[in-house]
């Protein structure tokens, strides 16, 4: 009861703060640093709930930022996806918070339940956003895969919004740059995360995405993801 009772709340509190975030959204754009430190607020939240020591949402922000300018997505769309990533798993909020805490890896029932997660986050905030607004979806396909054997609708290669393969490269770096409660950090440096996201290059990660990364990771990379 207690669990649920703390789940409920924090649940409201990031609501009314997303809320919030969107109300400003539609204001002038000296709003627009207000709303950001909203979302930060918001995310560093999620990455309590998540166990993350680490501001793992504002990390994803960052790279996702990078890799969508260089490939040339215009403001308003770099802009819904920062916001996207800062919330992207608002939807973990919504699961029994012990599953968040296992050290070590689920089993398949909680891996099923886990994978809720993003379906969770865009019908969350779907009560609160305008039907226009791209966020929600977002949030919803991150975990798409360029072959197909992404979830929640597997999803294949640019059925997969722009916005939402570029998450998921993010939120990929960052995983593989921190240590979690169920594994130690599994790459060395950003070289190493470079060559794994290069290997995937075609099959969990769009190509040309992955390109940008590795290059802007490799200075002296000649362009081997194809």
């Amino acid at each position: 009861m207690i669990v649920t009772i703390f789940n409920a709340i924090l649940v409201i509190l990031i609501t009314w703060l997303s809320y919030r975030y969107f109300e400003l959204r539609e204001r002038v754009t000296p709003a627009e640093e207000r709303y950001l430190h909203l979302m930060s607020g918001v995310s560093s939240i999620i990455d309590r709930i998540e166990g993350y020591e680490i501001a793992h949402a504002a990390e994803i922000a960052v790279v996702a930022e990078k890799i969508a300018v260089a490939a040339g997505m215009d403001p308003d769309q770099i802009e819904s996806l920062k916001v996207a990533a800062m919330l992207h798993d608002i939807g973990e909020s919504l699961l029994p918070r012990d599953i968040l805490r296992i050290p070590q890896k689920l089993d398949e029932e909680k891996i099923f339940l886990m994978r809720t997660h993003p379906l969770l986050g865009e019908l969350h905030l779907k009560k609160h956003v305008d039907g226009h607004d791209e966020v929600p979806s977002i949030i919803r396909w991150h975990h798409e895969r360029w072959d197909g054997m992404g979830y929640p609708d597997n999803l294949k290669a640019e059925e997969i919004p722009l916005a939402a393969r570029v998450l998921a490269i993010a939120d990929a770096v960052s995983a593989m740059s921190h240590n979690r409660l169920y594994r130690d950090r599994q790459y060395e440096n950003a070289c190493e995360i470079a060559l794994e996201i290069e290997k995937n290059a075609g099959t969990q990660f769009d190509p040309a995405l992955a390109k940008i990364w590795v290059q802007m990771n490799n200075p002296q990379d000649n362009g081997r993801v194809s």
